[in-house]
């Protein structure tokens, strides 16, 4: 139980530290008012250095930010260009150095430029980085107590949080979040991460069964609708796990009662016009939604009915409510209830699918038929959706009798019904027959691996071979597939010399496809011989 609780915790951590790690990508940019003070010759050599940076070349970056610093050491520039030298050296896993002699040296020779506060923060990202824990703590620590006003502060709440989560420490992430949510001023750069903070712990108090507490902490993010909606959003999952548990079932139903008594309260009244109308359609259906979660089925069942009196036996209600007794099994009060639609072809379609999920094709049959002849425009598609029904229960025979049918009749589609034909003849193992209706079709490669399979599975492999010959010199997306199916190809004629050659080619002509290092695995595992993904062989 207690796991669980640190599983959710954990899930909700990422969220807000998503969001600040995107924030956090301005730490490594210096902004364009520094850029625009600088002189020609100044801006000229830090554009080397960080040309260098991007292009992840740290050794030669560090050379020209040390060049840069040589020569331009009372530049305002200078300690954003020791701070990109440290992270540099970070990149290079020369951590504790970047720290000490790079980090630190921004905060002491530069205590009032803009990077001091980054380097800061950098100190106490770089010792979590490497496994020193309680010394990033304290790092964070001190960059809030330093530099409370400025984005740092809350980039190392952020980190704090992801220690105290690793920890398992409730306690100390939500203290974080609840500072994130509602004492932190919200600015262009901190914005997402206070959001993302006060979202979980909207989703923590929900998990507690504590509403008021879930309100509050969404309140500091959405207004009137986007509150509701958000409510909506974030009470479902919890409230369905407190639901799902005997020990917490009854905080769950008094959580699913707060949150539709809420819902209730925002619900519009005014349904004048269309606009107005779907509006409150949406939040009646999120108040069921919410009842669904709660798995009180009375509740559901009396929602619906209250949507209908205020709203009228539309068939968009009409329909989610007989989907609702389809999904609990009530197959017949489903039926019925399609059977209402005012739109009649939509209403059978529906009436069909339900004796499909039932598993009863006689029935399914039936009403397809009745449908081919009031939509006889769409004759064609309730024919194929007939023999669909059939290949569900595997009566592979009268599927394929219609798919025939339907490619002699159906012109205009009649790629789509010789590939439904094809592969009810593959799952109804006459693969000669399927191999002969793949050939027709016109979607290659895709047809090819089919009816290579089918060789394969005849022990027809030289034919097989040949197919897998042509996807590849017909389709580059599928050659390294098709490479390494010659290899299992060869295995299953038993010419172990053949099959090794063609997973060594798979490795060697494609090398950066994942089909090589499937290859390579398949090399190392059953045979015993190592390959680089290049094609040579490891010495």
């Amino acid at each position: 139980m207690k796991s669980n609780r640190f599983q959710l915790l954990l899930a909700l951590l990422v969220t807000t530290l998503t969001s600040s790690v995107f924030a956090q990508t301005k730490i490594t940019e210096m902004s364009l008012d520094r850029w625009a003070k600088l002189r020609e010759v100044e801006r000229y050599q830090l554009n080397i250095a960080e040309k260098y940076f991007k292009e992840k070349k740290y050794d030669v970056a560090m050379s020209e930010y040390e060049k840069y610093l040589s020569l331009y050491e009372r530049s305002d520039a200078a300690s954003f260009a020791q701070l990109k030298w440290s992270l540099c050296l970070n990149q290079l896993r020369k951590q504790n150095t970047a720290i000490k002699e790079g980090f630190q040296s921004v905060i002491d020779y530069w205590p009032d430029s803009p990077d001091a506060a980054k380097a800061s923060y950098l100190i106490g990202r770089t010792y979590v980085a490497i496994g020193r824990v309680s010394y990033g703590k304290k790092a964070y620590q001190q960059t809030i107590e330093d530099y409370p006003d400025n984005p740092v502060a809350v980039y190392s709440l952020s980190g704090l949080a992801e220690i105290a989560g690793q920890e398992k420490d409730e306690t100390s992430l939500v203290k974080i979040w609840k500072r994130l949510a509602f004492d932190i001023e919200r600015t262009k750069l901190t914005a997402s991460t206070c959001a993302s903070a006060a979202n979980s712990l909207a989703s923590y108090y929900f998990g507690k069964a504590t509403f008021p507490d879930a309100l509050k902490s969404l309140q500091a993010n959405y207004k009137e609708e986007q509150l509701a909606y958000y409510v909506y959003y974030y009470v479902r999952s919890p409230l369905g796990t407190l639901v799902g548990k005997e020990e917490t079932n009854v905080a769950g139903l008094r959580l699913a009662d707060q949150t539709v008594a809420y819902l209730r309260s925002n619900l519009e009244t005014d349904l004048s016009t269309d606009e107005l109308k779907a509006k409150a359609t949406e939040q009646w259906n999120r108040m069921i939604e919410v009842e669904k979660y709660s798995r009180r089925d009375d509740k559901v069942l009396a929602a619906y009915k209250a949507m209908l009196a205020t709203f009228g036996n539309t068939d968009a209600i009409l329909g989610s409510l007989a989907d609702y007794h389809a999904s609990q099994k009530r197959y017949d009060q489903a039926r019925s209830i399609y059977r209402q639609f005012k739109d009649k072809v939509q209403g059978l379609a529906k009436v069909a699918a339900s004796f499909v999920a039932e598993g009863n094709v006689t029935e399914a049959v039936g009403v397809y038929k009745q449908l081919a002849g009031v939509d006889a425009e769409n004759a064609a598609t309730w024919k194929g959706a007939e023999a669909a029904a059939y290949v569900g229960v595997k009566m592979y025979p009268q599927a394929i009798q219609i798919y025939r049918s339907l490619v002699a009749s159906d012109a205009l589609n009649s790629q789509k019904w010789l590939w439904a034909l094809a592969t009810t003849q593959r799952d109804a193992n006459q693969l000669k027959e399927a191999i002969g209706t793949f050939r027709q079709c016109e979607n290659f490669p895709e047809n090819y691996r089919q009816m290579a399979g089918c060789h394969r599975a005849l022990k027809e492999y030289k034919e097989a071979l040949i197919l897998y010959g042509q996807i590849i010199g017909g389709s580059e997306p599928m050659a390294p597939w098709a490479q390494l199916q010659i290899g299992y190809t060869y295995e299953q004629m038993a010419s172990t010399e053949l099959a090794i050659k063609a997973f060594q080619k798979c490795c060697k002509e494609y090398p950066k496809a994942s089909y090589a290092s499937t290859a390579h695995a398949h090399l190392q595992n059953k045979y015993k011989i190592s390959v680089t993904l290049g094609g040579g062989t490891d010495e």
